[in-house]
Order: C-alpha cells, then sequence, then structure tokens
C-alpha cells in the first residue's frame, strides 16, 4: 500500500523475508504501541449476533393430578379407612429442556488479496503466498508478535547468555558458532521427523546456482554440521573467510565462487572482524528432504511440492482452485506445540483487490481479511481493529543539493514542520504516529522515538540564524561566496516534489505554509503517476527523480525501517554504476563513521548480543538523527477485520496466520 516500487527506507532483500516468512514462517508483527498524538477508534459496528440456540423439537408438558389412592393390586395393602382428606395440589413436574446438539467448528474463511505464486517456502514471496505458507511451516526459531524470537521447532533459542551462540577462535579466525536444537517429537505433516539432515539439505539448496536464490544471511554462513538427528551446529565466516570469499578462493560444501561472482561478497574484501547478524537465529531453516533430495534445484518451482507442499505445521493443503480458494486441513499428525486451537482449517478466498477482499468480509464469505485500507470498510457488520500500517509518509532531503548540503538547514526544516497539525488535517485520513522502524528487522529492539522531531519554530529560527541566514525579511537570505570568489545573495527557497496521489495536494500546501513561518520558501511539483508509472519512482535508467537524486526535497510513503544498511549507508548512494532499485540512500548521506555503527549493530560482534545489540543500534540511529536526512510525518491505521475467532496474535505487520495452530473459533461463528 506504499508508493515505492522500490525501497529507500527498508532496503532488504525479498529473500531474505520470504526465508523468515516462509522456512521459519513466522514473520515479525510486533507493533510499536500508538502515538498519543492521534487517538482513533474505528467506527466499525461488530458483527457478532444474538448467540440463537437450536430449535428443541416439541415435547408435550404433563402435568401430574393427586387422585386418591385406595389400594393396590400388585401389594394387597389396603389404605386405612377414615376420613377423606381433601387432596394438596401437586406442582407440575418441570420437563427437561433437551440438551442442544454442539455445533462442530467450521473452517476459518480468510479474504486474501491475489493468487499466491507459489506455496513452496523459499520461492514465496508475495503477501498472499506468504499467508498461506505460514500456517504450513512453523521451523525452528522466529519472531513472536513482538518481534521477539521464539523457540518453535527448537528447544530454545540459542543466546550467547544461554551458550547456544559464541565466539570461537583467535585474530582472522575467530568466528561465530551457533548450535540448534530440533524439539522432540517435530514432525512434518506426513508423519516423517524432522531431523538435522534436514536443515543441512536447505542450506545446500538455498546457496546452489541453479536454485536462483540469494539470500545475504545465508550466504554468511561457511558450514553446518549435524552431531546427530536434533542438533545442527552453523559455524559463520571468519574475517579470513570473508575476505576470501571477497576474492572468490573461497572453497568448501557449497560453490562460494558462484556468488562472489555475482558481487555479494565484494563488501568483505577488507573485512576485519568475523561476520554475524542481528537475525543469526533464523539463519537455520528446513524443508523435508525425503520428499525433496531427487528434485534438482532448478525444477523446485515446477515440483508438485510448490503446489501442494508437506510442511512441519498444524496444517495441510487439502485443495487450491485456482483464481478462487486455497482449502487447508487440520494434519492428522498431532501438532506438537500448545495451546492447540479447534480450528479444523483454513479455507483463503482469493481476492482481486483491497475493496473485493473487504466485500467478502462484510458479506459474510469469510470472517477474517487482510489489513486494508480504513476507507475501503464500510460500516457494516464487519468488526474491524485499528493497526498502525508499517509504513511512513516523510519529507526527504538531498543532501548534495543547496540548502540541504547544510546540516543545520536540514535540523531547521525537521523542527519548522508541525506534524500534529499535519495529523490533525482531515485530508490526512487515519493516522497514527510515524513507525519509523519496522519490528519485522534487524532494528526491532530499537526504540524510534529519536528519529522523531518535535515542532519548534523558535528553534528552527535560531538554528537558521545559526547557519548565517537573516530572516528579517521572507524568505531567509544568506550572502554566499562561489567558486570564483564572486559574493552572491541566496534566499532559503527549495522546490518540495510529490506525487499526485491523495492527500499530497492537501499536505504539500499545508507544509508550504508551515516552512513559510519560519523563514523557507517552497515550490510546489506535482508528479503525475502512481508508483512504478511515476517518474518519482522510475528507475535510474528511467530518470527516476529519486534514484538520480534530482530533487531539493520528495514526500511520499515508504516502508517503515528494517534494516539501515542499503539505506544510510555510503555504498547504497544510486549511481551509474549502481543502479538497483533497492539502492535505497537517496539522501546522498555518506559518513564512515555511522557506517562503522550501522555495521556493528547489524553485522558487528554487538548485533549477537541482545543489550549490546540495543545500544549499538541507538547508536547508530543518534548519529542518523542529527544529520536530519528526513522528516517523519506519520504512519496510517490499516482496519484488521475478524470475527469469532480468538487466539489470533496480530496487531499489523506481518503475516496474520504465523500462529495458526492457536485459533480458536468463538461459539457464536457456528450459528452465523
Amino acid at each position: 500500500m506504499g508508493d515505492l516500487p522500490f525501497n529507500p527506507l527498508k532496503c532488504t532483500t525479498q529473500m531474505r523475508r520470504s526465508n523468515r516468512r516462509g522456512v521459519n514462517n513466522h514473520p515479525c508483527v510486533s507493533r510499536l504501541a500508538f502515538s498519543g498524538v492521534f487517538v482513533l477508534s474505528l467506527a466499525l459496528a461488530a458483527c457478532s449476533q444474538p448467540t440463537t440456540q437450536p430449535l428443541a423439537t416439541s415435547v408435550p408438558t404433563i402435568y401430574v393430578t393427586g387422585a386418591s389412592v385406595a389400594g393396590n393390586a400388585t401389594t394387597g395393602l389396603t389404605a386405612t379407612t377414615g376420613p377423606t382428606a381433601t387432596p394438596s395440589p401437586v406442582p407440575p413436574t418441570p420437563t427437561p429442556q433437551p440438551t442442544a446438539t454442539p455445533v462442530p467448528p467450521e473452517p476459518v474463511t480468510l479474504a486474501i488479496v491475489g493468487e499466491p505464486e507459489t506455496l513452496h517456502p523459499l520461492y514465496a514471496t508475495s503477501r498472499a503466498a506468504q499467508t498461506v505458507v505460514a500456517a504450513l511451516f512453523v521451523g525452528c526459531i522466529s519472531p513472536d508478535e513482538r518481534g521477539v524470537p521464539v523457540a518453535l521447532g527448537c528447544e530454545a533459542v540459542p543466546t550467547i547468555g544461554n551458550g547456544g551462540a559464541k565466539f570461537v577462535g583467535d585474530g582472522d579466525e575467530r568466528h561465530l558458532e551457533v548450535t540448534f536444537r530440533i524439539r522432540q517429537g517435530w514432525r512434518w505433516t506426513d508423519g516423517t521427523p524432522v531431523t538435522a539432515q534436514d536443515a543441512l539439505y536447505t542450506w545446500q539448496l538455498i546457496m546452489a546456482p541453479e536454485g536462483q536464490l540469494r539470500d545475504p544471511l545465508t550466504q554468511k554462513v561457511f558450514s553446518m554440521a549435524a552431531p546427530d538427528d536434533r542438533t545442527i551446529a552453523v559455524s559463520f565466516m571468519s574475517a579470513a573467510q570473508a575476505r576470501a570469499a571477497a576474492a572468490g578462493s573461497l572453497r568448501g560444501d557449497v560453490p562460494f565462487e558462484y556468488f562472489t561472482q555475482l558481487g555479494d561478497y565484494a563488501r568483505y574484501a577488507e573485512q576485519t572482524t568475523p561476520l554475524a547478524d542481528a537475525d543469526y537465529w533464523a539463519v537455520l531453516r528446513w524443508l523435508p528432504a525425503h520428499l525433496l533430495k531427487d528434485v534438482p534445484p532448478a525444477n523446485q518451482l515446477e515440483s508438485d511440492f510448490a503446489t501442494k507442499p508437506v510442511g512441519d505445521g498444524a496444517f495441510e493443503v487439502s485443495a487450491w482452485n485456482k483464481g478462487t480458494d486455497i482449502t487447508l486441513v487440520r494434519s492428522a499428525e498431532p501438532f506438537p506445540l500448545q495451546p492447540q486451537g479447534n480450528v479444523p482449517g483454513i479455507i483463503f478466498k482469493l481476492a482481486q483487490d483491497d475493496a473485493a477482499a473487504a466485500q467478502l468480509v462484510q458479506d459474510g464469505g469469510a470472517q477474517m481479511g487482510q489489513p486494508l485500507s480504513a476507507a475501503v470498510i464500510s460500516t457494516g457488520a464487519v468488526t474491524s481493529t485499528p493497526v498502525a500500517a508499517p509504513l511512513v509518509e516523510q519529507i526527504v532531503l538531498n543532501t548534495s543539493h543547496f540548502p540541504f548540503d547544510d546540516v543545520k538547514v536540514r535540523q531547521a526544516l525537521r523542527l519548522a514542520v508541525n506534524v500534529t497539525e499535519v495529523m490533525s488535517d482531515p485530508s490526512t485520513g487515519l493516522a497514527t504516529g510515524a513507525m519509523v522502524v519496522d519490528p519485522d528487522g534487524l532494528l526491532r529492539t530499537a526504540d524510534s522515538a529519536r528519529l522523531l522531531a518535535g515542532h519548534d519554530a523558535a528553534g528552527a529560527k535560531a538554528l537558521l540564524t545559526e547557519a548565517g541566514w537573516s530572516c528579517d525579511v521572507l524568505p531567509c537570505a544568506k550572502a554566499v561566496t562561489q567558486e570564483n570568489g564572486t559574493v552572491v545573495t541566496r534566499t532559503l527557497e527549495f522546490t518540495l516534489v510529490t506525487n499526485e496521489r491523495q492527500p499530497r495536494n492537501a499536505l504539500s500546501q499545508l507544509i508550504q505554509k508551515q516552512l513559510a513561518q519560519a523563514g523557507f520558501g517552497v515550490d510546489l511539483q506535482i508528479v503525475h503517476g502512481l508508483g512504478k508509472n511515476s517518474k518519482l519512482f522510475a528507475s535510474y535508467e528511467q530518470g527516476g527523480i529519486l534514484l538520480t537524486r534530482n530533487f531539493d526535497a520528495a514526500m511520499y510513503q515508504a516502508p517503515s525501517l528494517t534494516r539501515l544498511s542499503g539505506v544510510f549507508d555510503c555504498a547504497s548512494i544510486p549511481s551509474e554504476t549502481a543502479t538497483s532499485p533497492t539502492q535505497g540512500n537517496v539522501f546522498g548521506y555518506c559518513d564512515p563513521a555511522t557506517d562503522a555503527l550501522i555495521a556493528e549493530a547489524e553485522s558487528g560482534e554487538s548485533a549477537v548480543s541482545e543489550a549490546a545489540h540495543v545500544k549499538a543500534v541507538a547508536d547508530a540511529l543518534n548519529a542518523i538523527s542529527d544529520n536530519a536526512l528526513f522528516v517523519p510525518l506519520y504512519s496510517p491505521l490499516w482496519a484488521f477485520p475478524a470475527r469469532d475467532i480468538a487466539g489470533v496474535r496480530f496487531v499489523g505487520a506481518g503475516v496474520e496466520t504465523w500462529n495458526a495452530w492457536e485459533w480458536e473459533q468463538k461459539a457464536s461463528a457456528a450459528s452465523n
């Protein structure tokens, strides 16, 4: 739902996310707390109807009268003669109501947008595919809804504290070793036990050139070993091995040289520290080797497994009716994790777009839908929960263009923008405080509040004064000495470019007025087209405004940050030699000290220690914030429609099916 076909605030490969949501399967679904700036509750009517009991078969009520008994022919007893007593009224005997026959739980119906391109976890990249795959594959370790890694198919999360992760060796040979232990009784849904050989097979499959997969996390591993059927020891590369990989001379159990030729190891040419990763615990993935070992890597996508895979979750594929629905049923093999829900299956209804998915939920064709724009959810019989979308509406500044080549000017602009006023404007729609950091990534432990700036008009003017700007007449002016020695007077003016998507027209004008009050002169440029059809987001070769960095400031919506590398490091500045649309440093910001902080936070030894990682990320965020590269405005609110289902642990990001084995059909669902 964001604007971008590429990802300037979230430069991470789709393969990395696919692995975590596919083989590992559990997306990070934690959400940062909603900002108190704009507390909202969607006025969406609840669907729950009054519970209706089944009608019982009609049974006549029988009343017993009080007749006098004179004797009993069977026993021969004779009643004593005496005065005839007036019989006491006998109260009617209540007739027990028949017990209603329990209604078995029905499958959950879930509307998803689009159709999966495959159900093979390594290749399932679309949201539709990942939503289905998440109910089929659980994996070793994955984040819960708060973004915290939890042990699922493995006994524990290996950490520095419990000894499961440790650095061994000295000097250039020092490296990270992580040991995983498969949970007793973990199985594939065909009854075959999950073993260490499944993990080794999957590592080799990902690294096979014919498989056409490129995963930076897996590429950091030098070797995997299986001491026994339930233990896997993973060795990440040492500094010496990383340099050898960059040079194309590293040899091992997988063809590292192939990825050297692709340039994937080039960054390690001068590596001096061991390779690590803040997601080190997610490196272990497994697929059923007993089913796939004879399928060549190049044929994985065309195999039967890609349409009807055997997973390690609580459900298995029953039917896939192309263009219509996908049905999962509960596996006959008991699922090892508790608590167990009562849902016997999941039916995914395939919708063409958000509006069609919303209509399915509103019409009763689905109990649940993916998070949708609140605008497409009517006030009909739909119970919806507002969730913050992992997107940020923001203003990005080009540090190579006047006047934003001066950090004080960038800092002043950030203080001059009144975010509260922006969010209060009716054109903004439903919104919450900017969720700059998405917990579905390496920064999940970060406090992103440092990246936000409160409105301070006086502070903005003070910074401009420090930078030599005179604001007696607006816009501010400054004497500037040119390269030829000529002194000219320049005014504090720039162009703010955005696209035609609503509510940009109204918001850009509002921000124009706010900045004018601080002394900025702002020209607005509206670029036609949405997404990749807009020149704002076009490729480098097509002259895309962002990737060619042909702008002063730009306003658009981008995904929340999952990592800092690829976004704020020197190597990620788009250029004629680095034109990839995944290059996200459109700010043109390059600072070797910040690069070192980012590297330590994401791939240094600090990344493996929880406490050290929090500090390392904070240090990197502080450096980025001090340089005021962008101004986060807000995050849109989505509506998560669901009714009569308990146990759904989902608060906005990731995939809602990650804990489907826990789901419960509420009692009212059976009677709807």
